[in-house]
């Protein structure tokens, strides 16, 4: 399981993974997109390309402005594959729950229900 992973950095501090990518997402992502967005910002107000070094700066603040673009997309891309996939895993142990809760009602010998619970659960193993 992901918060059971426990890392140690130099300082003797221990974070999890989890909590860490919290971090990671909702506080430092944003920001360098934020940057990475004034940057372009800035360096495309009131630029008047002549020449080639014109030409680059304006490439530079299209390049910022990209890559602020994609950092907002990886941040939205996780929060909705995340919830996305904690909506089909509740939606999965409801199958589940419903097929023991008939099974269990049903005439099976107990022998049979042992197997096939262990070998859902040899399945199912979170690592």
């Amino acid at each position: 399981m992901l918060a059971s992973l426990i890392l140690s950095t130099g300082k003797g501090i221990r974070m999890d993974r989890r909590r860490r990518g919290i971090i990671f997402y909702r506080v430092i992502l944003p920001g360098f997109t934020v940057v990475n967005l004034g940057l372009g910002i800035f360096t495309l107000t009131g630029l008047k390309p002549n020449g080639l070094l014109g030409w680059m700066m304006l490439g530079t603040g299209v390049l910022c402005c990209g890559i602020a673009g994609w950092l907002a997309g990886a941040g939205w891309s996780k929060n909705y594959w995340g919830s996305a996939m904690e909506r089909q895993v509740t939606a999965w142990r409801r199958i589940v729950d419903a097929m023991f809760g008939w099974i269990e009602e049903a005439p099976v010998p107990a022998d049979s229900l042992r197997t096939l619970k262990r070998s859902l659960d040899e399945t199912l193993v979170t690592k």
